[in-house]
This record gives structure tokens, sequence and C-alpha cells, in this order.
């Protein structure tokens, strides 16, 4: 279980709890924040894509070692700019917003096993 976060998640500054659940102090914190997340989904697609659909090729090149070290890039850039809060949702709620927009529909098979016998 995660620690309820004591400020906005972009700008740190701490604020009245008048609304319980609040993440943002302000609406240019929360479009900041959204902004870098739409970023680094930009520039993760590709590489992941590749990874899942040409395995092959993905494997030989190095992708999902290359996503490993972008999402680190990341985690150095919001440790120095940002210390202390997190620039992703977490893992619970991620899974729960795709779900309720319909884009993972509960019960979607995500991978079929294709090994003999199967």
């Amino acid at each position: 279980m995660t620690a309820a976060h004591k400020g906005c998640l972009e700008c740190g500054k701490p604020w009245n709890e008048r609304k319980p659940g609040r993440e943002f102090c302000c609406s240019s914190c929360r479009l900041a924040f959204n902004n870098r997340r739409m970023k680094r989904g930009a520039e993760m697609y590709d590489l992941f894509r590749a990874m899942r659909r040409e395995r092959d090729q993905a494997k030989l090149l190095g992708i999902w070692a290359e996503m490993c070290r972008l999402e680190l890039r990341w985690q150095q850039e919001d440790q120095e700019q940002r210390p202390g809060r997190r620039s992703y949702m977490p893992p619970r709620k991620a899974l729960t917003n795709l779900r309720e927009t319909g884009r993972l529909p509960i019960g979607d098979v995500v991978a079929k096993s294709y090994r003999a016998g199967r």
C-alpha cells in the first residue's frame, strides 16, 4: 500500500486537503504532469510495439534493454527535477483506468501461449 501524497504531484506545493483524492494544486501543474506522461508514452510506443510484433529482430537489437534505459533516464530526471514525486500512476490505478475507459475490457486475452500442447 502506498502512502498518500502530501502535496501537488508536479510542484510539491502542499495544500489544505479540502477535496480528498486531489493530486494537483492547479490546472497548470496537472497539464504539465499529463503532458510529460504523453511525451514519454509516445517515446515508448514504437519500441513496445516493435518488441511485441517483431520479437526476433527486437531481441537482436536489445529493444527491452533500451526501454529499461529510457525509463531509468526518466527516473533520474524526476529525481533531479521533482524529488519525492512520481510521474506515473500506481499500477492498480493505471489498470483500472484502462478498464474503465474500455481500452482493456476485463477478461480479454492479453497474450496467447503458442507452446505445443496448449
